[in-house]
């Protein structure tokens, strides 16, 4: 999202096909997601956060307390982070917060020592950190929930996400309409709801998940 802004804000004549941009319209990419005006469409990889805390719940049912980190200056990181209270709140959860701006491994060992797990939501600056986020996590025996593939990878005990895969072939058949000439305005955005499931079992035999 902080890179889509940045190229859109710029005014540029060159079309922009964006990957992964959780909400186009609030972050101002676009005013419709089925009528792109800002010469830019995309896919939108918007996060089941019932999905992801019903797979918590499942594999680490003790949890009480949930420690939510994100950076305050990311667009996706916010609103991700707002569907997460707002659905641990209805599901009888507690829960605590505390945004970053940069580095996240202070804040995740701070989290850690008052919480039953973490989640991390789309946070390019908290992925960037995943592995020292997840060793905070481990050294206090608790798991980690991302956003993403890649914080698995990296990690973190599970996530539910879009598949990144899907995700880069419908922006590259958007991509190649538009270089056949179809106006970017005539290509709507794309909210993707494919959910995929993954867990690192090595982090949850470490974890005796």
């Amino acid at each position: 999202t902080p890179a889509t802004m940045s190229v859109v804000n710029q005014g540029l004549k060159t079309p922009v096909v964006f990957i992964s941009v959780t909400n186009p319209v609030g972050s101002g990419i676009m005013t419709s997601m089925e009528k792109p005006d800002k010469n830019a469409t995309g896919t939108s990889n918007i996060v089941p956060v019932d999905q992801i805390f019903g797979l918590a719940k499942e594999l680490t049912p003790d949890v009480k307390k949930i420690g939510i980190l994100y950076c305050s200056g990311e667009d996706n990181a916010v609103k991700t982070a707002a569907k997460a209270k707002d659905y641990l709140s209805q599901s009888g959860y507690a829960y605590e917060e505390v945004t970053v701006t940069n580095s996240s491994e202070s804040a995740a060992t701070s989290l850690a020592a008052k919480c039953d797990a973490l989640y991390i939501p789309i946070d390019s600056t908290v992925q960037a950190a995943m592995e020292q986020v997840v060793e905070a996590a481990t050294a206090k025996k608790i798991p980690v929930y991302g956003s993403d593939p890649v914080m698995v990878q990296k990690g973190a005990l599970a996530s539910v996400s879009v598949s990144n895969t899907q995700l880069g072939e419908k922006a590259a058949d958007m991509a190649d309409k538009i270089l056949k000439g179809t106006p970017v305005s005539e290509v709507p955005a794309v909210a993707l709801t494919d959910y995929q499931y993954v867990i690192n079992s090595k982090t949850a035999s470490t974890l005796g998940i």
